[in-house]
């Protein structure tokens, strides 16, 4: 005949309970801290994306460096500085994951999408070289944690194709401080938005006239064409009140930049520069140089520049470069990438 169970005494049954309590309001405190390191730092990522201000926007003289002069690193930040809509959903998506882990009973789907979010930056940091992995991984090691609990029942809905049952409430370390980590999620989110505003009208400013980049076609100096390596080669209406130049040994120079569009005119002032043309003297003579030039837009896309430099007569006739294209195409036209 089996035994009898003997209950056990009072004291140790009041005993357990206290201690379960006690592991209960621990585990309810380690889990609002994850909460808490993983929601913050995802949502203070996700409004510097949102805002597309982390990786800043490609300029014409950052699109007409060489490829091989860029990182691994540098090279996805122009890959993805590039798109600011695709950086800025990347954005939405983990502020989406930061904003729900600020609530208890939407833990659960904030870390999975927030894990989901690190474990391709994760990716991205370990195969473009970047100087955060340690720091995402932790993060997604931290947003692991926080699916842990409920991993045998996403194991048996999506692989085992059984019925999972509601969860349980989740572990609450109190009221006060649930209240206040989404205080300070809120806080986040305003301060986030504080610095993104300021810094993307200073990532945007006004385009200067005749923004973008120009390829000198034809450059004649005294009615003969100048055949000189230092002559200019390209030429970039980029920041107001400067002129960058390509040289064509590949150097670049910039210039002090007045322009007058209503009459037609721009004034060049460089110290140690050459001549456009890359005649005279020398690239190391202290000078100043300074020189007066009319231009006119016979067609669209292509200027024309007439004046003289140190006493020579110069005309320069510059096309505009296309250096990219509308963002977005129903249809692509690929015989323009043959």
């Amino acid at each position: 005949m089996s035994q009898p169970e003997v209950e056990a005494p009072r004291s140790e049954l009041a005993t357990r309970g206290v201690r379960d309590e006690r592991y209960e309001r621990l585990f309810a405190g380690f889990r609002l801290l994850l909460r808490a390191a993983v929601a913050l730092a995802m949502i203070g990522s996700g409004i510097a994306r949102v805002i597309p201000v982390q990786m800043p926007p490609l300029r014409p003289l950052d699109q007409l460096q060489r490829l091989g002069l860029l990182t691994q690193g540098e090279l996805l930040q122009t890959l993805i500085g590039g798109s600011p809509v695709f950086q800025a959903f990347t954005g939405l998506a983990a502020l989406l994951g930061g904003v729900l882990l600020l609530f208890p009973r939407t833990t659960l789907l904030g870390a999975l999408i927030c894990a989901a979010n690190l474990a391709m930056a994760v990716t991205l940091a370990f195969c473009y070289d970047l100087p955060s992995k340690l720091y995402v991984s932790s993060l997604f090691f931290l947003s692991l944690l926080l699916v842990v609990p409920d991993l045998r029942r996403l194991v048996d809905l999506f692989f085992l194709d059984r019925a999972v049952e509601p969860a349980e409430a989740p572990p609450s370390a109190g009221r006060w401080p649930d209240r206040l980590l989404l205080l300070l999620g809120v806080g986040v989110i305003a301060w986030g938005a504080a610095v993104a505003v300021p810094r993307l009208s200073q990532l945007h400013p006004p385009k200067p006239p005749l923004y973008g980049a120009w390829t000198v076609e034809e450059l004649t100096v005294d009615g003969e064409e100048s055949v000189d390596p230092q002559r200019w080669r390209r030429a970039v209406f980029q920041e107001p009140g400067a002129l960058d130049v390509e040289l064509r040994i590949g150097s670049r120079k910039r210039y002090a930049l007045d322009l007058d569009m209503a009459g037609k005119t721009m004034t060049l002032e460089g110290r140690w520069a050459p001549s456009p043309w890359g005649e005279g003297r020398g690239e190391g003579d202290r000078i100043d140089r300074r020189a007066r030039f009319t231009f006119q837009e016979p067609e669209e896309g292509v200027l024309v520049l007439e004046g003289q430099l140190d006493g020579r007569p110069m005309r320069a006739k510059l096309r505009r470069v296309l250096l990219s294209s509308p963002w977005f195409h129903w249809i692509t036209d690929f015989s323009r990438y043959e």
